[in-house]
C-alpha cells in the first residue's frame, strides 16, 4: 500500500510541478497536449472531443511504467531504493525523455501552420531535443519535475525498507 501511495505522490508531484512552474517564470510545458498533437495533428479541446483524454492516459501510463521499472529494479536488487538512487533515476529519465523521446515525438508532429491574428496556439511546446525551442528554462523545469519524481520514489522505497528492518529487529 505504501508503494502505491508513493507512486501516486510521485506522479501527482510531477504533474503538479509542471502545472505550477509557469507561475514561477518557467515556460509552459504541455506534455499531454504535445502527445495529442503527435497523434491527431492538433490539440483536441477539453469536453468537445473524446481524444482530449488520450494524451493524458498515455502520459500517466508512461509515468506508471517508470514507477514500476524503479520498483522492479529495486526488487531485482539492481539498485537500492534511497533518495540518492531516486534522484539518479529521475535524472536518467530526464535525459532519456529529453534526448530520445522528445525528438522521436517531434518527428511525428505536423509542422505548425500560421497562427490567426490575436490568437495564441493552445500548445506552444514543440517536441525538440531538451525542448530547446522554449529556451533553457524549459529543460530546467523538466529536470526539477523528474528529480522530484525520483526523490519521492526513492524515499518511498527506502522508508518501507527501514520500517521492515526495525520491526524485524524488535521481534
Amino acid at each position: 500500500m505504501e508503494r502505491a501511495l508513493g507512486a501516486a505522490a510521485a506522479v501527482l508531484t510531477w504533474v503538479g510541478w509542471l502545472t505550477i512552474c509557469p507561475a514561477l517564470g518557467f515556460p509552459t510545458l504541455g506534455t499531454a497536449a504535445m502527445i495529442n498533437r503527435a497523434l491527431f495533428g492538433e490539440v483536441p479541446e477539453a469536453g468537445h472531443e473524446p481524444g482530449f483524454w488520450l494524451g493524458w492516459i498515455i502520459l500517466i501510463a508512461g509515468l506508471v511504467g517508470a514507477v514500476a521499472l524503479f520498483f522492479i529494479l529495486d526488487r531485482l536488487r539492481l539498485l537500492r531504493a534511497s533518495i540518492r538512487t531516486g534522484l539518479m533515476y529521475g535524472a536518467a529519465l530526464w535525459l532519456v525523455s529529453g534526448v530520445v523521446i522528445m525528438p522521436l515525438l517531434g518527428l511525428t508532429e505536423p509542422q505548425p501552420t500560421g497562427v490567426v491574428a490575436g490568437f495564441q496556439p493552445t500548445d506552444v511546446m514543440q517536441a525538440t531535443v531538451m525542448m530547446y525551442s522554449l529556451g533553457p528554462l524549459a529543460s530546467v523545469a523538466a529536470l526539477i519535475a523528474w528529480l522530484l519524481f525520483g526523490a519521492i520514489l526513492g524515499a518511498t522505497g527506502s522508508g518501507q525498507k527501514q520500517r521492515g528492518t526495525s520491526s524485524a529487529a524488535t521481534t
